[in-house]
Parts: structure tokens; sequence; C-alpha cells
């Protein structure tokens, strides 16, 4: 579900095509429910070995956590340099 509160564009997931109709690179997009995240390293080996993921991503939220050349920091569940 997609709602728009003082400007800020918040996703719920399950996350619908719909949903994302409105959503353009570069926009400042909030979620809320909840969210799978792994790094690379993890993406590989489930390819790689041909395994299955152990959760359903249908509909959801991935969180691509790989390491970062760029210093970052976490306040509040925000990312910023």
């Amino acid at each position: 579900m997609l709602e728009l509160k003082d400007g800020k564009k918040i996703l719920t997931t399950p996350i619908s095509e719909e949903d994302l109709k409105d959503i353009h690179i570069g926009d400042i997009v909030y979620l809320n429910g909840s969210m799978t995240t792994c790094r690379d390293v993890a993406h590989r080996r489930l390819v790689e070995g041909g395994r299955e993921l152990p959760v359903d991503v249908r509909d959801a939220a991935i969180f691509h956590a790989a390491r970062s050349f760029v210093r970052w920091r976490m306040i509040s569940s925000r990312w910023f340099l």
C-alpha cells in the first residue's frame, strides 16, 4: 500500500505493482512492514548453489546490504553520508 503523508511516500508491505507506479529514481520512500536483508555473499550462495530462499519474498521489500566503500552511518533507521 502506498500512502502520501505530509509529502512523504510511505510503502507498507506487501507491495503491489500498483503501489510502485508513482515511485521514481531519487524518491525518498519510507517502508513499513517486513523487510528481508542479506549481504552479496548470501545472494551469490543462493544463486550458485541453486538453494531455495528461507523466506517468501514475493511482494516484499528486499534490502540488499552489500559492502560499501563509502562510509555510512545509520541514525534512526535512516542512512546518511
